[in-house]
């Protein structure tokens, strides 16, 4: 990525947000990096909401809050018991930043919005990733961000051949047929793949990684969906991907837009340190 590149990212006004609970070990160093990363753009706007942290996470915002003038945060305190499930939790607390690129007229001139995760799988965010969605050719409304080894959120992917539905219930139907551990290899595992950085584009009906890319206009009609209508979770992406779809929007895997060249989410290991709990929620909902 050439310093041309960069500079066509000086006119932009851009928001960074997130949503965190308990972040307080890593929360100052995630923000920090985000602030590097964006500090090509002309202006930046940063906002993070929380929710249910038992940690020192508000004292940490605080801080940095002070040390960087652009973020803002807000606390929405205790939602565990009116939310009791962690999807809807999330898609609650995302939506309500939904909510302020739309009615804080603060925001009034963002033009894209990022979304980050904040629990280290950000690790390798620069300016020259992101500056490589306005390099490509396509005409796009959200990039989403690939990583440096495997590619890791398939219960957040959606494309019609590499992974054309919700991976938990291909899971699901497969253990009678193939037991464990070859459910697991065919339905998650196998997706699971190396896409090098020089690849083209990639559009798909949903994807995250752990940061996007979004024109705020795409994002202004869409909300966040934690559960079905049977309360069963799901990935919250999907439902807004699927509302920007419906309304013309194209969503994209960025080859270039690494966020992280490994992540904690890689391999057997990792992959159930971060993948148990969307298994355990799977299990409930049946029970």
């Amino acid at each position: 990525m050439t310093p041309s590149n960069l500079d066509a990212l000086a006119d932009l006004e851009i928001a960074v947000v997130g949503v965190t609970r308990n972040g307080a070990r890593f929360l100052a160093q995630e923000i920090a990096r985000l602030r590097q990363a964006t500090s090509a753009f002309g202006t930046v706007h940063a906002l993070v909401i929380e929710s249910d942290s038992s940690d020192s996470t508000l004292t940490v915002l605080h801080e940095a809050a002070r040390a960087w003038p652009a973020l803002r945060y807000k606390s929405l305190g205790e939602l565990r018991e009116s939310l009791p499930q962690r999807t809807v939790r999330i898609a609650h607390c995302r939506n309500t930043y939904l909510d302020e690129l739309t009615n804080n007229p603060v925001y009034a001139g963002v033009s894209h919005v990022i979304v980050a995760d904040l629990d280290r799988v950000c690790t390798d965010i620069t300016a020259q990733a992101l500056a490589s969605c306005w390099a490509a050719p396509e005409a796009w409304d959200a990039c989403t961000s690939n990583q440096g080894d495997h590619y890791y959120d398939i219960w957040a992917l959606r494309h019609e051949v590499w992974c054309p539905g919700d991976a938990w219930d291909d899971h699901a139907r497969l253990l009678p047929v193939l037991g464990e551990p070859e459910a697991t290899n065919v339905a998650l595992f196998s997706r699971m793949v190396h896409i090098p950085a020089d690849r083209p584009m990639i559009e798909v009906q949903s994807a995250f990684g752990g940061l996007a890319v979004y024109r705020r206009e795409a994002l202004l009609n869409a909300r966040y969906v934690g559960a079905d209508a049977n309360g069963r979770e799901l990935c919250e992406h999907v439902p807004l991907h699927a509302a920007i779809r419906r309304a013309g929007g194209r969503i994209f895997i960025n080859p270039a837009l690494i966020n992280a060249r490994h992540t904690k989410h890689g391999g057997r290991k990792g992959f159930w340190r971060t993948q148990r709990r969307h298994l355990w929620a799977w299990l409930k909902s049946f029970a």
